[in-house]
């Protein structure tokens, strides 16, 4: 899947309409196959080599060499991923399916890209035409295949084209299925990155497996249970609101039965009195009368001064 995937970037520099819109030289078609064999080799021999490292340390020796053979690497990788659980299914041996798919899409890359670069390394003129037309939005160009070109190679790519989609679309939901389940045991903090990032780039996979093949393998359930009894003590040595046994903006440290009671500001001079006749008047308790707001220097209601006498 990854040579294919490298192909399709560098065949643009060998399709003569990019040459022609982009305005570069058409490279030659050995010159993409050569460059993409070579990059190619140095991801395959990083993923053989954590692959290789990854079977040995788990135990699985006698299909080590399996990282190593185009395909059953992909095999290679269920075999280490072992079972998947989702919610009540349990899926075995993903990289059977995974390894099948994309034998079948890689051989319908095969049927389309390989007559299709023939074609270009001809030249202009003698399989295909590059045709330029003048429309109301300004000129637009297209490539025609011309009659030279034998019809049944013509079907042949329009029926590996639809090949491709429908291959593709099965491969991508196993092999995303598959890297869920192998990096949930090799790198469970962080598998769901590592999933989205080889589905979305396959030639990330390389260098993933090989910077992970020194690591043990992790039953991720048991891993998960570990973390959820973990986070269970950690609740219950400091409560379920935090360190201090509730939240911090509400509740109290010192527990609901201990600690200081809050001031009542009508309370702090009322010496047992009814404390609600002073709570229009915050400053009434503080009189030396006790029958009535007026205290020593206040006037009574038929005008006459208090104890404090009248000021005329």
């Amino acid at each position: 899947m990854e040579f294919f995937f490298l192909y399709s970037i560098f065949a643009i520099f060998e399709n003569p309409l990019y040459a022609l819109v982009l305005g570069f030289n058409q490279m030659d078609a050995w010159l993409v196959w050569v460059l993409t064999a070579g990059l190619f080799a140095v991801l395959y021999v990083l993923k053989a080599a954590g692959l290789y490292t990854m079977a040995k340390k788990a135990g699985k020796a006698h299909i080590a060499w399996c990282a190593f053979v185009p395909f059953a690497s992909t095999f290679l990788m269920g075999e280490l991923a072992e079972t998947l659980y989702l919610g009540g299914l349990k899926i075995k041996h993903l990289g059977i399916f995974a390894a099948a798919l994309e034998l079948l899409l890689c051989a319908a890359y095969a049927m389309q890209y390989i007559p299709l670069s023939y074609i270009y390394s001809q030249g202009e003129g003698q399989l295909y035409t590059v045709i330029v037309e003048a429309g109301a939005d300004g000129s637009y160009a297209y490539l025609e295949f011309t009659d030279a070109l034998n019809p049944s190679v013509e079907r042949l790519m329009d029926v590996a084209s639809i090949l491709q989609t429908v291959f593709y679309l099965l491969y991508t939901v196993a092999a995303a299925v598959l890297f869920v389940a192998f990096f949930r045991v090799y790198c469970p903090m962080s598998y769901i990155w590592m999933v989205i990032l080889c589905v979305i780039i396959p030639v990330f996979t390389a260098p993933l497996v090989y910077a992970y093949r020194n690591r043990g393998a992790v039953d991720y359930e048991k891993w998960m249970a570990a973390r959820a009894a973990q986070l269970q003590r950690m609740q219950q040595r400091y409560g379920e609101g935090g360190p201090y046994g509730g939240s911090p903006y509400g509740g109290s440290p010192y527990g609901p039965e201990e600690g200081p009671k809050p001031a009542d500001p009508f309370g702090e001079f009322s010496d047992g009195e009814d404390k609600d006749k002073y709570k229009d008047d915050p400053f009434g308790g503080l009189s030396d009368k006790k029958d009535g707001p007026g205290g020593p220097s206040g006037s009574s209601s038929d005008g006459k001064g208090g104890d404090g006498g009248s000021f005329s």
